[in-house]
Order: structure tokens, then C-alpha cells, then sequence
């Protein structure tokens, strides 16, 4: 059932990014993953149960996304400008689905208290990540400035997917944020 379970919970995130939460129905998801109806309400018994496996699926992707841009990552502000980057790319390429489905997640968890336990455990994991990454590559104040840095690449992100800049230059412009919360050099 585990390829199953993936297949209906990437088809659930398509169903977000294409109808809204309030359209991730089990009939809905079995449609789009091309199974047999019923498939997504055995797995996820009740729609509250359907919801929180489609949100632990976008953490999961979310996180396997930054997994694969990290590799070697150098140790320096330039390193992490270049690793921002690829993310935002990233998010904004062949993962645009699992971002589009992550904002329209997060707006319902602005709005469903149970669902923010969700984004809650999946935050601190990269929280723990990040702010290591961050205090190797320069910052005196890792904590506040991994903080700066991830609202700043989120809120870059979700403009890009509205308004695409042209010559769009992700690095660039974390490097830029990163220059303004003046680091020295490690």
C-alpha cells in the first residue's frame, strides 16, 4: 500500500493546487490518482485524516526537496546564497506543485488550529537543520537571522509564482539579504 499511499497523497496535493482545500475530497483524489474509487477513503478513513496525510506529504516533499539541493554545502555566505537559490528554483520549477499546494496549506492551517500541529513538527526539523547551516556560514545570530532568511525566501518564492521577474536571480538576491544582516566571514 505504500506506493499507493504516495500516489494518493501527491494526487491529494494536485487536487489542492487545482481546486482548494476545500475540493481535496476522497473522490477527488481517487480520480486523479487514477485508482479505483474508494482507494483514498480506505487509506484516509475521514476527510480531517485525508488532510493531515496531504499536509504531512508537502512537509515530507518539502523537506526531500531541500535534501536534495543541500549535498556539499560550503560553509560560507556565498555557499548558502547558492543553496537558497537552488531552493527557490527549485520551488519554482519541477517542485512548483508542492509549493502552490504549501501555501494553500498553510493558509488553511492560518485557519485550523489542528492542522498547524502538522507544520509545527515539520518546521522544527529544518529549524534544527537550518539554523546549524546558517551559524556555519557566518551569522553571529543564527536563530534570528535563519528567521530573516526564511520569511524572506518564502515571501520571494510565493512572488515569483504570481509575478515571474525576468533574469530572475535567486542567489543573488539572498546573497543580498544576507550582506544586509552584515555576517564576517567564518
Amino acid at each position: 500500500m505504500g506506493d499507493d499511499r504516495d500516489r494518493l497523497l501527491d494526487a491529494g496535493l494536485a487536487v489542492v493546487v487545482d481546486h482548494g482545500v476545500r475540493g481535496l475530497t476522497h473522490e477527488a483524489v481517487d480520480a486523479a490518482a487514477g485508482l479505483a474509487p474508494g482507494s483514498a477513503e480506505a487509506a484516509f478513513p475521514t476527510p480531517k485524516v485525508l488532510l493531515e496525510g496531504v499536509t504531512q506529504r508537502c512537509i515530507e516533499r518539502e523537506l526531500s526537496m531541500a535534501a536534495l539541493v543541500t549535498g556539499e554545502v560550503e560553509a560560507s555566505a556565498d555557499g548558502l546564497a547558492a543553496l537558497l537559490g537552488q531552493f527557490a528554483h527549485r520551488a519554482l520549477g519541477e517542485d512548483r506543485i508542492v509549493t502552490l499546494a504549501r501555501y494553500a496549506l498553510q493558509s488553511e492551517a492560518a485557519q485550523n488550529p489542528d492542522l498547524r500541529v502538522h507544520y509545527a513538527v515539520g518546521a522544527d526539523e529544518v529549524d534544527t537543520w537550518a539554523v546549524d547551516l546558517v551559524r556555519r556560514a557566518g551569522s553571529s545570530h543564527p536563530e534570528r537571522d535563519m528567521g530573516i532568511l526564511a520569511n524572506y525566501m518564502t515571501g520571494l518564492v510565493f512572488h515569483e509564482l504570481a509575478l515571474p521577474t525576468p533574469g530572475f536571480d535567486a542567489p543573488a538576491r539572498a546573497r543580498a539579504v544576507i550582506d544586509t544582516l552584515g555576517w564576517s566571514s567564518p
